[in-house]
């Protein structure tokens, strides 16, 4: 290590040294008296980095396992929305599809309408069997005709139980099950016999004989039933009711890939009669969680039930066509739900118990090889305090405590040298106070000997040159006067007045000015400069001296039907290109003029306001759609129109 260096305060940095308070206070700061003793065992640094670490491992790791639970909690949950929305969908096809089927099979009835041997036929001129009849012959015919269409329908699908036909008229039933038909009369007619409306779903329920009776004992199976009016076309005369008994089975074949055992599946009429239960279940229980269905007021989506009976989401998808209203539901256990994001959880607990043992270990060793260093350099620091700016601090670490220790010299070099720059400061401080004073004094001096020139001119009689000065002083007034940052528009055109007055002295005949104030515009407050330096630029890259004809510019101010100020500048000099005016206008919206177009009012010079500072001026201090305009005068040079939007009040 570098051999000790002593370092000194200069006498002449005393006297500041005395008088800037901000570096004692910056020295007791680095060097605090309550470092020169030991501090209490509880509040030392090590106890609380001891802390701080076993906090900042702690706190992270079980936050980390709390979001992560939560994380793959809410993650299960929206796959297993997503996944059991598309089964409900995808079996909601497959029942529709297999419903249509049957009744399109139940719509056999109407084939062949006109055809004399057609089971329509047969029903529209009552030639079914009849109770009494006449003629044995026709009896049998018409019977076994009858009876081989409904064994056609019987045969159509595999599922069918047993297909029923009810003639209205005779009071007749027709019941084909397997390959015998019984033919018989009731007292009563059936229960759905005075039903004429639509084709229905009767919900699932045991089969009976509709009030037959065969030889042999018929095993009753759970079915559901569809219904079918045959009407006689085109009234509305009810000819028959067409009765088909599916076996309940097929519907558990459909959807059996839609739950698992955890898991309960329902198929729910629109009233809350059971079609289908995956297993058994009270009505009560399925009306309490199917009334919730009905009251979330979708076609298809999810509830969340919590009851004593179960506690789940429950999905659900409605299944409408115009024979059937059925409601397909899943109700799925949180348990179920939950149990991949529970296993994980678990898993995720033991990796992070684990790293966490460890991270308490490292932190242990961390901080006490940390700390060791510090209290070494808190003895250093205590003899600083005393004034010993030599102090050999002996701490060969390379990191950042080491590095702390090396920057300890340097700091006492920076703390000399801030102590030599207040001094400084101090000092500069004085002499802008007496720049300031000179400047104060300058234009005083300027208006009184410009006073006197012009008390001369007059004496002399020289009106021109009095005139001159009198511009020339209108124009010093104005630009050096700090009072306000916007003025009327009035004085504006007044100094610009006063500085072509002065110009028309230079270019004599050479030069046409013409300015024409709209009378009600000279009262608005505009920012101040914010024409002259448009003039200028004319001055400066548009003048073009000829003998054939003379420069002219032309300012006009007028107040627009819209109550907006209109203020249009325009000459006859060099103008600029349709590419470079097109350049132009592109940079000036864009904020970014270029130093040089080549052109006469588009040149931003570089130590004057500009175009931009103008416009920026506008809209900073009067309204923010404030615009400036270039455009191609006629039949040469170039114009800019200044648009400044009014408030109400603005004019004067």
């Amino acid at each position: 290590m570098n051999q000790p260096k002593q370092w000194t305060i200069p006498m002449e940095a005393a006297a500041p040294f005395v008088k800037c308070k901000r570096i004692p206070q910056l020295l007791k700061g680095v060097v605090e008296p309550s470092m020169s003793g030991l501090v209490p065992f509880k509040n030392t640094i090590r106890n609380r980095l001891m802390l701080l670490l076993l906090a900042a491992t702690i706190l992270p790791i079980t936050t980390s396992m709390i979001i992560s639970y939560n994380a793959t909690k809410s993650s299960v949950t929206e796959e297993s929305i997503a996944m059991n929305t598309r089964l409900l969908s995808l079996g909601k096809t497959n029942i529709v599809n297999y419903m249509n089927n049957i009744n399109q099979k139940s719509l056999a009835v109407y084939n062949a309408m006109n055809v004399p041997r057609s089971l329509y036929y047969l029903l529209e001129h009552d030639m079914e069997d009849e109770v009494f009849p006449n003629d044995l012959t026709d009896v049998i015919r018409n019977r076994n005709l009858l009876k081989d269409h409904l064994y056609n329908i019987y045969q159509s699908v595999k599922e069918f139980h047993q297909v029923r036909l009810y003639v209205a008229k005779t009071n007749a039933t027709y019941l084909l099950r397997n390959s015998d038909m019984k033919v018989g009369q009731t007292e009563q007619p059936p229960r759905d016999a005075g039903n004429t409306g639509k084709t229905s779903i009767e919900p699932t329920h045991l089969s009976h004989l509709y009030g037959l009776t065969f030889k042999t004992s018929q095993p009753e199976e759970p079915v559901f039933t569809l219904h079918r009016p045959i009407f006689r076309a085109p009234s509305d005369e009810l000819l028959a009711r067409l009765s088909i008994d599916v076996k309940l089975s097929v519907l558990q074949d459909l959807n059996r890939q839609l739950y698992d055992s955890a898991e309960r599946l329902y198929i729910v009429d629109k009233s809350g009669r059971v079609v289908l239960a995956s297993q058994d279940a009270k009505q009560e229980e399925v009306l309490e969680w199917f009334t919730k269905v009905r009251r979330a007021g979708t076609d298809s989506g999810y509830v969340d039930q919590k009851s004593s009976d179960f506690k789940g989401m429950i999905f659900y998808d409605r299944i409408q066509t115009d024979y059937m209203d059925w409601y397909l539901v899943k109700l799925s256990p949180y348990t179920h739900l939950y149990e991949r994001a529970g296993s994980l959880a678990r898993i995720n607990a033991g990796v992070s118990i684990g790293f966490l043992a460890i991270a308490v270990l490292a932190t242990l060793y961390v901080s006490l090889r940390i700390t060791r260093p510090l209290q070494r350099l808190i003895g250093y620091v205590n003899k600083i305090e005393t004034g010993h700016l030599n102090v050999n601090i002996d701490i060969q670490s390379s990191d950042e405590i080491g590095l702390l220790a090396r920057r300890f010299r340097s700091m006492m070099q920076t703390i000399n040298n801030l102590i030599l720059k207040e001094y400084r400061l101090e000092i500069a401080s004085k002499t802008n106070q007496l720049k300031a004073l000179q400047a104060q004094v300058n234009p005083h001096f300027l208006y009184n000997a410009m006073q006197s020139i012009g008390t001369v001119a007059l004496q002399h009689k020289d009106m021109q040159v009095y005139s001159l000065l009198t511009s020339l002083g209108k124009m010093m007034r104005y630009q050096m006067s700090t009072e306000s940052a916007v003025v009327e528009l009035a004085k504006e055109f007044d100094y610009v007045q006063a500085y072509l007055d002065l110009q028309k002295q230079r270019f004599d005949t050479g030069l046409e000015a013409t300015l024409r104030i709209d009378q009600r515009t000279k009262g608005v407050f505009v920012p101040k400069m914010i024409l002259q330096p448009i003039v200028e630029n004319f001055f400066k890259h548009g003048f073009v001296p000829s003998e054939a004809e003379p420069a002219r510019l032309l300012l006009v101010s007028e107040l627009l039907e819209d109550g907006s100020l209109s203020i249009r500048i325009e000459d006859n000099g060099k103008g600029m290109t349709e590419a470079q005016l097109e350049a132009a206008v592109q940079a000036l919206a864009a904020g970014d003029l270029p130093l040089t177009q080549g052109g006469a009012v588009a040149h931003i010079d570089e130590g004057g306001i500009g175009l931009r500072n103008v416009l920026s001026r506008l809209r900073l201090h009067f309204h923010p759609s404030s615009t400036l305009e270039l455009y191609a005068a006629q039949p040469r040079g170039l114009g800019v129109l200044i648009h400044i939007p009014l408030e109400e009040g603005a004019v004067l």
